[in-house]
């Protein structure tokens, strides 16, 4: 409420009330007393309705962050204080207050909410962005309270709750004409909103009790304001009758199914946007989904290709994943200092992808995954025994070997006994009475003659046995190939390239010819990354390379606002993986570099050949430590937020140092008055001018004339001053029916005067 509405302009209509009214005034009874000042009740019952919501708000992430819904209500509370002292500031000084407040309440609630400091200055904007967006994608299938370990939505989240909260503070209370505050039935929604987003996502104990208190306080918010003093305590029964027959009934009508299965909705709204793959080869056209739709963010120290499945075998015609022949010395001969140098942490969240893996750089060493148990199915592979979809985030810690080229020709052939399947295939053998993929193939060492085993069959025929399958040009060309090598990552570098001549193009609709692999070498030459990765897998095997088909996802692109690699449909791959013993399992890539997830690495690239593995190990990925802050890593600025609030109270107390730096001075008379009003409970309300209070005192005419004359004074200093009949008369009316105790204070407010003469 604002006493200086008694000063307000006057129109000549209000100065001079027909007879009528005056008689209609004479004959209303007083208006009843308020049980608190309209303003100072609406203050209490937002700041309820405020802490009520926030603290809701606030569980939506685990652990509760209570401490930001402190400052949310505190905000709320300082944006609508400043609001009440920039209203008195000259008319054309309130916008740019208004707007400095709004300005300083939001970067508040942005600070409040988690977001970095150095993000709110002009260099962080973007950053900022790129984090608010990244976690606002995420929302829509992220589960509540939020244990998961995606950064953005740490900070989206409770941001949240804090803005709304400003919200409520700045809808509340902002000046409007008329000397009117606020926008009462806005601010409730705002309000409810603020508890009934974390009451529909979180599952809440005595829902019902909360419920109930929610309706008292939005009854406080709507009504509190305009209740009557006398009336107080009996609308406080009614309501309390009222919450406690809502608890009596609400049970009975809460069914076993809903009315509206809003989660449920939820759920496959954001599970129809998501993407699954299959990872076995097939070599047909390629289907896999290429609108670049995003699938993975993964926070990681060095660039990597992030394995969903190895395929570890081929079984006669294509790569298949086959447990039984999965092949994995752990780091067995690896220099612990090589273990300790190429291990890396990474945090994967997902957005689009449905997938029962859990994509990982090389080899994962341990995987934590909230409220789930991550389990090892094969080496490398992990999965928690469900999906995982839109809104899963998870860390991993990964062994991603990252050698020199001098490293890798030195490595040798010593190569653990476990590795004897990952030198095997099926041979798809052909003839009268001889079935398909019935005979095991394998080189026991590099550069070594081919053995078969199966069908009574001799180690010392297999060059025979070969010559009569689908494959023996392919293995023809891995003789040739080998004839040049000394070393295994000789005869690597060697079959990458032949895959990478000229005649060998790119395309993801190949030729019926190169549905299989041998095709695909010697007749059509074209096809994508599956012809390229089998054919270069089962190369390498055939010339006693330890190798197998890698499938998942390539790098993607790095997002230097946020240091995040953006994994995209297009980025859906296949590559190869060959051992070399001291290294582990080091990744190569022949598809040619026109591919689009090749292409997305490209700028980054190397200057080395196309596949060489240092086209990953040297390639700048995002430095550790450079990623956004958020939520909780350096604490919230707990000093810088309160300093903020004093400083939305500091422009308020300025503007209303200006609007008294500018007003006429208030005479004696108009404060006496003002005094005498508020002893009695009878504080003017927004808008009430002098011409408007005559209303109260219509069926006195001493009082009225009181009244009467201060407002002449205002506009005439010539003007009589009242009357001493007439600031008796004020005192009776103001005094009448309220007792020895409102006299006194009526007495001492308006005390009598000795001699008539002007106010000063």
């Amino acid at each position: 409420m604002s006493v200086t509405a008694l000063r307000g302009p006057v129109s000549h209509t209000q100065a001079r009330p027909d007879a009528a009214e005056a008689s209609a005034r004479r004959a209303a009874p007083p208006p009843a007393s308020p049980v608190l000042p309209p303003l100072v009740m609406r203050a209490i019952s937002l700041a309820a309705l405020c802490a009520f919501g926030a603290g809701h708000w606030m569980v939506m992430v685990e652990p509760t962050a209570g401490g930001r819904a402190v400052a949310a209500v505190v905000i709320c509370l300082a944006a609508a204080g400043a609001l009440t002292l920039a209203r008195r500031a000259p008319r054309r000084r309130r916008a740019p207050l208004y707007a400095a407040i709004v300005v300083v309440g939001l970067a508040l609630a942005l600070l409040a909410g988690g977001l970095p400091l150095r993000d709110l200055r002009p260099g962080g904007w973007a950053t900022a962005a790129a984090a608010i967006s990244g976690g606002l994608d995420g929302l829509p299938g992220a589960r509540v309270p939020y244990r998961g370990l995606d950064e953005t939505l740490r900070l989206v989240i409770p941001l949240g709750g804090t803005v709304l909260a400003l919200v409520l503070g700045l809808v509340a209370f902002w000046p409007r004409r008329g000397g009117r505050t606020g926008f009462p039935f806005a601010a409730l929604v705002v309000g409810v909103a603020l508890y009934a987003i974390p009451a529909v996502a979180l599952i809440l104990q005595a829902e019902f009790l909360r419920g109930a208190l929610l309706t008292l306080l939005v009854l406080l918010f709507w009504r509190g304001e305009r209740l009557p003093r006398r009336e107080a305590l009996a609308a406080g029964a009614v309501a309390a009758v009222a919450a406690v027959a809502a608890l009596a009934v609400a049970p009975a009508l809460d069914g076993p199914q809903p009315w509206f299965d809003y989660e449920d909705w939820a759920q496959n709204a954001a599970g129809a946007r998501s993407e699954a793959f299959s990872w076995n080869h097939d070599y047909s056209a390629l289907l896999w989904p290429r609108d670049g739709r995003e699938l993975l963010r993964v926070k990681a120290r060095q660039r990597a290709y992030w394995k969903a499945e190895d395929l570890d075998a081929f079984d006669g015609r294509e790569w298949v994943a086959d447990g039984r022949f999965s092949a994995d010395p752990g780091f067995e001969g690896i220099p612990a200092a090589r273990v300790r140098a190429w291990t890396q942490d990474i945090r994967v969240t997902v957005r689009n992808l449905r997938s029962q893996t859990l994509p990982v750089p090389g080899r994962a060493q341990a995987v934590e995954f909230p409220d789930r148990t991550a389990r090892e199915q094969r080496p490398g592979i992990w999965s928690v025994g469900r999906d995982i979809r839109r809104g899963d985030a998870y860390a991993a810690r990964a062994y991603v070997p990252q050698p020199s080229r001098e490293e890798l020709e030195a490595a040798g052939t010593d190569y653990p006994l476990e590795l004897r399947a990952a030198r095997a295939f099926t041979l798809p053998t052909v003839g009268a009475g001889d079935p398909s993929l019935t005979t095991l193939g394998y080189v026991p060492g590099f550069k070594a003659p081919l053995q078969v085993v199966g069908q009574g069959r001799s180690p010392s025929d297999g060059d025979t046995v070969i010559a009569r399958t689908p494959i023996a040009r392919t293995y023809g060309l891995s003789r040739r190939l080998l004839a040049g090598a000394a070393t295994p990552y000789d005869y690597v570098k060697a079959v990458e390239g032949y895959l990478g001549g000229s005649d060998f193009t790119y395309s993801e609709a190949p030729p019926i010819k190169a549905r299989t692999l041998d095709g695909f070498l010697f007749d059509a030459k074209s096809g994508f990354c599956q012809q390229y990765s089998g054919s270069m897998a089962l190369l390498l095997r055939m010339g006693g390379v330890p190798a197998r088909v890698v499938t998942g996802f390539a790098p993607g692109a790095l997002n230097r606002r946020t240091d995040e690699f953006i994994v995209r449909d297009v980025d859906a791959h296949s590559w190869v993986e060959a051992y070399f013993p001291g290294v582990g399992w080091t990744t190569f890539d022949p598809t040619p570099s026109a591919a689009p997830p090749r292409s997305q690495a490209a700028p980054q690239a190397a200057s080395a050949g196309v596949g060489d593995v240092r086209d990953l190990g040297t390639t700048r990925g995002p430095a550790p430590g450079t990623g956004t802050q958020v939520a909780g890593e350096h604490g919230t600025p707990w000093a810088l937020i309160a300093g903020g609030g004093a400083l939305l109270l500091v422009t308020g107390l300025g503007a209303r140092a200006l609007v008294r730096r500018r007003r006429r001075p208030r005479t004696p008379a108009v404060l006496e008055l003002e005094r005498a009003l508020a002893g009695v409970g009878e504080a003017p309300g927004p808008g009430v001018t002098l011409s408007r209070l005559e209303a109260r005192f219509a069926r006195s005419p001493d009082a009225l004339g009181y009244v009467r004359a201060l407002r002449a004074q205002r506009f005439a200093r010539a003007a009589a001053p009242p009357t001493g009949a007439q600031r008796r008369g004020l005192r009776r009316e103001l005094a009448r029916g309220r007792g020895p105790r409102a006299r006194l204070r009526t007495w001492l407010a308006l005390p009598p005067r000795r001699r008539r003469g002007r106010s000063t």
